[in-house]
């Protein structure tokens, strides 16, 4: 391996790290509902997750556009504009969370009445999200600090915030459910505290940032600059809500199929999430060096940055599906002990460990046009996609599980194919 090689890891390896351990907080929810002995807990919180994972990640690109904004203004040396954009991203996530809070009882109310699932599966879903919602704020000002310290190429930082948090997550779901016999409502509370253990580290950053930069209320509502902010949040946004759309039919689908095949289906998501977590340490890896090439004005960097986190992209996918095929069926085991569960979770794993190739080369240009700021290319992208997948979907002639697979599979393959033909034509004229 070459220096840049190692600088590549040295960035990607502790976000790898920190990553994996966010949807270890769904395993862990999981195996805590298999506690319980129902796949009614698992459904629940399988429904409960992925409603709240819808607001969460629909804005959950503020961390790479944070990580954007600070790699490029990092690699140009302009501190003044680097703190101008987090306050700007700060200010309006904190308008976006009071929106969402405001309107929080008809979020969960429309949400579950999309949902054809059985009664004590939305109750028990209602439970969950009525407590985990007010974590959202929390977790918006997570992303942002998270964003700053990884564009700023300080990732052991990022990695000490996420592992911590998800460890207190993780630590107060077994308390909760398993000493103090909560039930879904432990799961959601342990999420909440965990959340807001942020305003700790925040306090820190403010302490201890030797570039901390202060900005006026006039900078802060400068017209042209957060008209700027603007119109990105506004492209990642609609991104990542169809994105997220993709996924929470996938779940309203699988709930449709039975409450069997929705647990074995939020098994294989919680699958997909560790290893999706996983591969975007190397597409945040891509966002800062790709970020700091352009700051740079240097075009060799900016290819060998491009090349070698693909490379790493792909090495790591191959290592999560030898991981899959050997310990897939383990892992289900330790989820629950229900035997039908285990049989149903096997017979669909196949699709997940096909999507993981897929998708590991849409995570990985996610993360070099996130480094261009090229928001509008990556917004078109995920129309044209999510469109032929609802289209697909919608001609099914065969409506069964396989084919709600088949169609996820296609949606990967297509923002696989769309990314990279744009990344060529975008090489050739930068």
């Amino acid at each position: 391996m070459n220096k840049f090689d190692y600088k590549v890891l040295r960035i990607a390896f502790p976000l790898i790290l920190s990553n994996i351990t966010i949807p270890l907080v769904g395993f862990v929810d999981n195996m805590m509902m298999g506690f319980l002995g129902s796949t009614i807990f698992i459904g629940a919180i399988g429904i409960g997750s992925i409603i709240i994972s819808y607001l969460i990640f629909s804005f959950g690109f503020m961390k790479s556009i944070t990580t954007g904004f600070v790699s490029q203004s990092t690699g140009s040396r302009d501190y003044k504009s680097l703190f101008k954009s987090i306050y700007q991203l700060l200010f309006i996530t904190i308008l976006i969370s009071f929106l969402i809070l405001f309107f929080r009882e008809k979020i969960i109310h429309y949400s579950l009445g999309l949902v054809d699932s059985s009664l004590d599966v939305l109750s028990n879903s209602r439970i969950y999200l009525e407590i985990r919602i007010w974590s959202i704020p929390a977790i918006f000002v997570r992303d942002i600090l998270i964003g700053y310290y990884i564009g700023s190429q300080k990732t052991l930082f990022a990695m000490a915030i996420s592992i911590i948090i998800n460890l207190i997550n993780i630590i107060l779901d077994i308390f909760f459910i398993y000493f103090l016999n909560y039930s879904i409502e432990g799961a959601a509370y342990a999420s909440l505290i965990a959340e807001y253990s942020i305003l700790i580290f925040i306090v820190y950053a403010v302490l201890t940032e030797k570039n901390f930069q202060k900005i006026s209320i006039s900078e802060l509502l400068d017209i042209k600059s957060l008209r700027m902010k603007l119109r990105v949040n506004l492209d990642m946004f609609i991104r990542s809500i169809i994105l997220m759309t993709c996924f929470a039919y996938f779940i309203l689908e699988s709930a449709s199929y039975g409450d069997s095949i929705l647990a074995a289906n939020t098994i294989l998501l919680n699958f997909f999430f560790i290893f999706s977590h996983g591969i975007d340490g190397f597409a945040h890896a891509s966002e800062v060096l790709v970020g700091d090439s352009v700051g740079k004005k240097n075009r060799k960097l900016l290819i060998s940055s491009i090349y070698t986190t693909g490379k790493f992209s792909l090495i790591l996918a191959f290592l999560f599906i030898a991981f899959f095929v050997l310990f897939g069926d383990y892992i289900v085991s330790v989820i629950s002990d229900l035997t039908l569960l285990r049989q149903i979770v096997n017979e669909y794993i196949v699709w997940l460990l096909a999507i993981f190739l897929f998708a590991t080369v849409a995570f990985w240009l996610d993360g070099v046009f996130i480094g261009l700021l090229e928001t509008t290319l990556l917004r078109n992208i995920m129309i044209a996609s999510g469109g032929l997948f609802f289209i697909t979907q919608t001609l099914m002639i065969d409506a069964s599980n396989h084919y709600l697979w088949l169609c996820f599979l296609i949606f990967f393959s297509l923002r696989s194919i769309f990314l990279g033909y744009s990344l060529i034509a975008k090489l050739k004229n930068y």
